[in-house]
């Protein structure tokens, strides 16, 4: 098993790693305290679809948070995560989704996947995963293929999850603290494995997009979380991916199906 050493923060080829490994490493971009504090704010807030499907045995998500509590709001466009953020993102990005993960003993595996399997969306977002809690290869940590965010891989949907049909070249697990931070691609292979502790391992995953880009799942307000490479925290009706008539074109079908009521 490897496990990964971070590099430099605002190193100056920050992009350039994410853009060849498809993952960067923040560590301790939050203290333990405000990661101890984020598990009560998640914990307090009401999610936006009540129970997740996604919810199996002792592994809970709590989805959409960020919509409905304005701590959470202030957390994910607070400057210090835009200054990272914005390294590899660029000057603007909106939260296109949120979930946090609480893994209790016993939970099982989710298997590996990449993010666009659920969603077909046609471009890549920037999940900002936050470890709240220690995480480590037997409490179910984040195992991720180096690499894997360069093409689309074929997925099978088993159960209630989408599930990579082949064996992943290389993992690593990325071992984390309370408020090291990881922020991957969409489209990069990952997986977590059972908890076989005794405690439960936490974490929040932020869903960014580029403004540039669009999601037609998602309805208006658009909460905007940094614009010209400042932090904004506000819900808008509209930006400037959503008014792109070239972004709508790419779901076109999926358009036609919705018109249709399938």
């Amino acid at each position: 098993m490897e496990t990964l050493a971070t590099k430099p923060a605002n190193s100056p080829d920050l992009r350039s790693q994410f853009e060849e490994q498809g993952y960067v490493i923040r560590k301790g971009l939050f203290d333990p305290e405000e990661a101890a504090a984020l598990i009560d704010d998640i914990k307090a807030a009401e999610t936006i679809d009540g129970v997740s499907g996604l919810n199996k045995g002792a592994m809970t998500f709590y989805s959409g948070v960020v919509f409905k509590s304005k701590r959470l709001q202030e957390v994910v466009s607070q400057p210090k995560v835009i200054d990272f953020l914005k390294q590899v993102i660029g000057p603007g990005f909106w939260v296109r989704w949120d979930q946090a993960v609480a893994k209790g003993p016993g939970s099982g595996t989710f298997p590996w996947h990449q993010d666009n399997s659920y969603n077909a969306l046609r471009d890549q977002h920037y999940q900002f995963w936050i470890a709240l809690t220690k995480s480590y290869p037997d409490n179910g940590g984040l195992w991720f293929v180096p690499g894997s965010h360069k093409q689309v891989l074929p997925h099978k949907e088993v159960d209630n999850h989408m599930v990579y049909q082949g064996s992943p070249k290389n993992p690593i697990f990325i071992e984390a603290e309370p408020g090291d931070c990881v922020l991957f691609s969409s489209y990069g292979l990952h997986k977590t494995n059972p908890n076989i502790t005794q405690d439960t391992r936490w974490a929040y995953v932020i869903e960014y997009m580029s403004l540039e880009h669009f999601d037609p799942g998602m309805k208006p307000p658009y909460f905007v979380a940094a614009r010209d490479g400042k932090p904004v925290g506000e819900f808008v009706g509209s930006y400037e991916g959503q008014r792109n008539p070239l972004n709508h074109l790419k779901y076109w079908k999926w358009q036609l199906k919705k018109l249709a009521g399938l």
